[in-house]
C-alpha cells in the first residue's frame, strides 16, 4: 500500500510542480475517490495539437484544456497493480473564440449584444492492456460546452468566463468517463 502511494506521488508530483498553483486550483477532484485500476503504470499521451492561432484560444488560457485533463488524470486515476499499463489518450482538447454578429445602426448604439462565443471540446479515450489478469479494453468520453459575454464585458469577467468553462469541461468529461470505467473496465478495478 505504501509503494503505491509513493508511486502515485511520483507520477502526480511532476504535472503539479509544472502547472501554477492558481491554474491548479480550478479544477479539484479532492472530493471524489480515486478509481484504482489493476496497473502498474498510467501514462497520459496527447494526440491533439493546439494549433496556437485564431479561432483557437486554448494555449491561452490559465489552465489549457490538456492540462486540465492530465491534472484529472493524476488525481482521479491511480495504478494498484504490479503489471500492465493505461493510457489516458487526449484526442480533443479545444477552446475557440467566435465573433458574433452585433446589431448594426442606430439601435446598435443602445442595444448590449453577445459579442464572443466560447466553444470548448473534449474527447478522451483511455486504455488498459497488459494487466495480470489478461484484460484488455477501452473507454471514451466527449463533453463539449458553449457560452457567451457580453460586448462590455471586463477582463477579469472574460477571464473567469474561460476558466469556468474549462472548470465545467473537465467536469463533464470526469462524470463521463467515471461512467465508463465503472460500468466496461470493472475487471481492472481494485476497490479498496
Amino acid at each position: 500500500m505504501l509503494r503505491r502511494s509513493l508511486l502515485s506521488l511520483a507520477l502526480t508530483a511532476p504535472l503539479l510542480a509544472v502547472l501554477p498553483v492558481a491554474a491548479q486550483s480550478i479544477v479539484d477532484f479532492s472530493g471524489r475517490e480515486a478509481i484504482v485500476l489493476d496497473v502498474a503504470s498510467i501514462e497520459v499521451e496527447s494526440q491533439y495539437v493546439a494549433p496556437m492561432a485564431p479561432p483557437n484560444i486554448d494555449h491561452e488560457l490559465p489552465l489549457t484544456p490538456s492540462d486540465a485533463v492530465r491534472l484529472w488524470a493524476s488525481t482521479r486515476l491511480k495504478a494498484g497493480g504490479t503489471q500492465g499499463k493505461a493510457r489516458v489518450i487526449i484526442k480533443d482538447a479545444s477552446v475557440k473564440e467566435i465573433d458574433l454578429d452585433r446589431t448594426k445602426g442606430i439601435k446598435g448604439w443602445f442595444t448590449k449584444d453577445q459579442s464572443q462565443k466560447y466553444e470548448g471540446k473534449f474527447a478522451v479515450d483511455i486504455v488498459v492492456e497488459g494487466t495480470s489478469r489478461g484484460y484488455t479494453g477501452s473507454v471514451s468520453a466527449a463533453v463539449a460546452r458553449s457560452t457567451t459575454v457580453a460586448e462590455d464585458v471586463t477582463l477579469a469577467q472574460r477571464e473567469k468566463t474561460m476558466t469556468d468553462l474549462v472548470r465545467d469541461l473537465v467536469g463533464d468529461l470526469d462524470t463521463e468517463l467515471d461512467k465508463s470505467i465503472r460500468a466496461n473496465m470493472f475487471p481492472v478495478i481494485i476497490i479498496q
